[in-house]
């Protein structure tokens, strides 16, 4: 085999080893993003769970809080706006932050879907209305516009599970 002939051999050889490592380099691509994805819906999951844990332990001020019809709260107790107007905050700067994450390609539309129905449930509730109007300039400008064009979703509101219902004798 001639010099030339020896060239052209590794030169093949180097093009299917540059094959072979982008191959390799697009799998561990692959696995990474999947495995950002996992991990950015189990941040989702988690800061649910204490973003729960602040609602049902302010629950009374949450309550009043979602069906104010006064535009300051001022049929709440000082320290009931205090709470209610921290917890929804929370809330919605967890919802800010999922919509993020799923505009950024992060959340699927499968996980999305549920998240999107819940936060419309609350965001159309008059107490929440309330509060956005004076808050919503603390939130991104795309999440603004998604949540002031929403339609409200056609599923029991959480004011519904706070009105009493006759117990059965």
């Amino acid at each position: 085999m001639s010099l030339e002939q020896w060239a052209y051999l590794s030169q093949i050889a180097a093009g299917a080893a540059v094959i072979a490592s982008l191959i390799f380099v697009g799998v561990q691509v692959r696995q990474f993003t999947d495995a950002t994805k996992a991990q950015t819906q189990q941040h989702v999951a988690s800061s649910w769970f204490a973003i729960g844990q602040l609602v049902c332990d302010n629950a009374a001020a949450f309550g009043a809080g979602l069906t104010s019809t006064d535009a300051r709260f001022a049929d709440l107790a000082p320290e009931d706006r205090l709470k209610f107007v921290a917890v929804i905050f929370a809330l919605y700067k967890h919802y800010e932050n999922i919509f993020l994450e799923h505009r950024a390609g992060r959340i699927d539309a499968r996980t999305w879907a549920p998240w999107s129905i819940h936060m419309l449930i609350y965001f159309h509730q008059p107490g929440v209305q309330s509060w956005w109007a004076i808050r919503k300039h603390s939130f991104d400008p795309e999440f603004q516009a998604y949540l002031e064009t929403s339609q409200k979703p056609d599923v029991p509101t959480p004011a519904t599970l706070l009105q009493p219902t006759p117990r059965a004798s």
